[in-house]
Parts: structure tokens; C-alpha cells; sequence
């Protein structure tokens, strides 16, 4: 048993490392700018349309709001960067809606801001 026991050891090691790694990492994120939480603003908007009304987009749709996002918001992210905000985007929303759903008052901002970023105003 103690040949296996090796690896296994090894694995788990690992696993540890890289969680550790990750939660350094994401301590270590430095605070966002004004641009950075207006293009996290709009993601909020993109992930709530999609969990709030069901909002399906292609490729093409991502990377049309993706110019529609920096040009409201004035930063050109580089890709690290943009994962960071769009998953703070995330759980901005998922936080807001443990709380009171699609109804609460920060996801329907969210969906006001996507509306503006999409063309769509409603009436």
C-alpha cells in the first residue's frame, strides 16, 4: 500500500499548491480603476441578460458587445484583465440575485446597462 500511497500524496500536494497559487493570485489582483468598474458594470449587464432572460449569444455577438463595452467604458483590457472583470462581473450578480432573484434592484441596473450597450430601450 505504501507504493500508492506516493502518488496519491504527490496529487494532493499539487491540488494544494495550485489553490494556493490561485487564492495568492486573486489577493494580489490590484484594485480596479474607474474604466475597469464601468467595463465590469456592463459585463454585469451581458451576465444577467443571459441568466435573467435567458440571452443566447454567439461569437459574433460577444465580440460586437465587446467593442460596445470598451467604448462605453474607454479601456482596451488585456485579456488576464478582462477575465478578472468579467468574472467579478459574475459574481456581483450571482450575490445580488442569491438575495431577491432577477428582481433585485443591482440586477435590473445591470439589464438597464445592457440595454444600452444591445440598442434595445424599452418602452
Amino acid at each position: 500500500m505504501t507504493r500508492h500511497s506516493l502518488p496519491i500524496g504527490l496529487s494532493v500536494a499539487a491540488v494544494l499548491a495550485g489553490t494556493i497559487a490561485v487564492q495568492a493570485a486573486a489577493a494580489t489582483m490590484a484594485p480596479p480603476s474607474a474604466e475597469e468598474l464601468t467595463y465590469k458594470s456592463y459585463h454585469e449587464g451581458v451576465y444577467a441578460a443571459a441568466e435573467c432572460r435567458g440571452a443566447v449569444f454567439t461569437p459574433a455577438d460577444h465580440m460586437i458587445l465587446e467593442k460596445r463595452i470598451e467604448e462605453r467604458s474607454g479601456i482596451s483590457l488585456h485579456s488576464g484583465r478582462q477575465l478578472e472583470m468579467i468574472q467579478a462581473a459574475k459574481v456581483s450578480i450571482n450575490n445580488a440575485m442569491s438575495h431577491a432573484g432577477c428582481a433585485a434592484d443591482e440586477v435590473q441596473g445591470a439589464l438597464a446597462r445592457f440595454d444600452t450597450i444591445r440598442g434595445y430601450q424599452p418602452q
